[in-house]
C-alpha cells in the first residue's frame, strides 16, 4: 500500500493538527518535493515535533523518509491534461488497483455466504451511494434474493427497528461518517441483524456497528475531477461479489430466467 493510502487509512485517527498536515500534503502535491520541515510547520501551523510524529504514524522513520515516499508516489507519470482519453483511463485503472490492494478476499467470500443465507437483505445508501445501493439491489433481486434498497433516511431507521437475526443489512458510506447510515446500522445491529459496512476509512464511525467492514478506494484521493464517477470503486466491489455469486449454477439459472422474462 503506498503512502497516500496509508494517510487515508489512518486519517480519522489523526489529531486535528495531524489532519492539517495530511490535508496540506494531499492538496499541495507539487510542493512536497522541495518543502522543508520548518516550512511545512509554518504552512500547517503544526510544530516540527508534530510533523515528525505524523511521519512515524504513517510508518516512516523520519520526515525525510516521508518526503521520499511521497515524491515517489506523486511523481509517477500521469497522462497529459489535454489527453482526456488517457486521463480517464488512467484514473479508473488506478481506482481498481487501489481497491484491489484494500480488498480482503477471505472477507469477500464470507460476505457472499452472508448474502446467500440471509432471509432478507437491505442495502442502505444516500446520495450517489443510494444509486449504487439500488443497482446492487437489482442484481441480487434478479438472482432470486429477497432484497430491498433504502435511500430515505427515515425509512432506514424505521426498517432497522424491525429487522431480525435472519436479516442482512449493508450500509454504504465512503466517509464512514454518514449519520443516516451509521445510525441505521447501529439500530440494525442492536436488533440482531448481521451488518456490513462499505467505506474507505477503517477507523470511522461505521466500523463500530459493522459486523464486517469492507474497505474500498476513496476516489477523490487520487484525482479531483468533477466528471468522474465517485462510486466506481463501490461498483467494482459489487461487480466482484455479483460475479462470485453467479458462479453458483442455481443463482445463474435464476438470473437467466429474469433475462428471458424481460426479453419476451
Amino acid at each position: 500500500m503506498d503512502i497516500v493510502y496509508e494517510i487515508k487509512q489512518r486519517y480519522n485517527s489523526f489529531s486535528q493538527k495531524e489532519k492539517d498536515i495530511a490535508n496540506y500534503i494531499l492538496k499541495h502535491k507539487d510542493n512536497i518535493e522541495n518543502i522543508s520541515i520548518t516550512n511545512l510547520s509554518k504552512a500547517t501551523g503544526a510544530s516540527t515535533s508534530t510533523i515528525t510524529r505524523f511521519s512515524k504514524k504513517i510508518n516512516c522513520d523520519s520526515f525525510v523518509q516521508m518526503k521520499i515516499k511521497l515524491n515517489t508516489t506523486f511523481n509517477n507519470p500521469l497522462p497529459k491534461e489535454n489527453d482526456l482519453f488517457s486521463a480517464v483511463h488512467n484514473y479508473y485503472t488506478e481506482v481498481i488497483e487501489k481497491t484491489n490492494q484494500l480488498i480482503n478476499k477471505k472477507l469477500i467470500l464470507k460476505v457472499v455466504e452472508e448474502i446467500k443465507k440471509a432471509k432478507r437483505i437491505y442495502i442502505y445508501g444516500v446520495g450517489s451511494s443510494g444509486l449504487t445501493a439500488h443497482e446492487f439491489m437489482q442484481r441480487l433481486l434478479r438472482m432470486g434474493f429477497n432484497v430491498s434498497s433504502i435511500t430515505d433516511s427515515h425509512m432506514m431507521i424505521i426498517n432497522s427497528a424491525i429487522v431480525s437475526a435472519d436479516d442482512l443489512v449493508i450500509g454504504i458510506s465512503i466517509s464512514g461518517e454518514t449519520k443516516e447510515i451509521v445510525d441505521s446500522l447501529r439500530v440494525s445491529q442492536k436488533n440482531g441483524a448481521h451488518t456490513i459496512g462499505v467505506t474507505s476509512f477503517p477507523n470511522s464511525s461505521i466500523k463500530k456497528f459493522s459486523n464486517d467492514l469492507i474497505l474500498i478506494c476513496a476516489s477523490d484521493f487520487i484525482h479531483k475531477r468533477d466528471f468522474i464517477n465517485t462510486q466506481f470503486s463501490t461498483m467494482y466491489l459489487f461487480d466482484l461479489i455479483s460475479t462470485i455469486l453467479l458462479s453458483n449454477k442455481d443463482l445463474r439459472k435464476k438470473m437467466q430466467l429474469t433475462i428471458e422474462a424481460i426479453l419476451k
